[in-house]
């Protein structure tokens, strides 16, 4: 009887062994995958922070486009108009929409529209009007959403707009 006790008490050790090397192993495997969860989580946050900061800007982009009082045919090539914390600009008076306001009082939009054209420029021939008529006026729209402060990236959109200027 002595005997079976002792075999008995031998085993149980090896056992042990084995099932902490299971117990570190699927410990392991579940580590590997909650990094690898993690990183996907982090993966569709930036995802989702740069179709925002792009959707920020063309939304901005495009309600400066539809207001032609955004785009005055004053001032040679180089005159810029701008919203309020940009640097370097001859006026600061841009309307937006209050949606947009909001935002660029908290600095994470910001725009600039700039002559690119000097005064006296004949409209390109695509548009198909008259050069004694007419001359054109072209600008160039940045909007800029930037929340990179905040880790949620930086975007920037260019668009440029022609307008056709009567000539008296």
């Amino acid at each position: 009887m002595a005997r079976l006790i002792y075999s008995r008490t031998s085993q149980s050790g090896a056992i042990l062994v084995i099932a902490m090397v299971f117990v570190g192993v699927i410990t392991l495997l579940s580590m590997s995958s909650m990094r690898g969860s993690t990183t996907g989580i982090h993966l569709a946050q930036n995802e989702e922070a740069r179709f925002a900061g792009i959707q920020e800007a063309q939304a901005l982009t495009e309600a400066i486009i539809s207001d032609p009082a955004t785009t005055p045919v004053i001032g040679g090539a180089g005159f810029s108009i701008c919203t309020v914390g940009v640097a370097d600009c001859d006026r600061y008076d841009i309307v937006l929409p209050a949606y947009l306001e909001t935002e660029v009082a908290l600095g994470r939009l910001s725009a600039r529209i700039e002559r690119l054209s000097p005064p006296t420029k004949p409209p390109p021939r695509a548009v198909e009007s008259s050069i004694d008529k007419f001359s054109a006026a072209s600008f160039q729209v940045t909007a800029t959403y930037d929340r990179s402060a905040e880790g949620l990236g930086r975007v920037e959109l260019a668009e440029g707009i022609i307008v056709l200027v009567p000539n008296f």
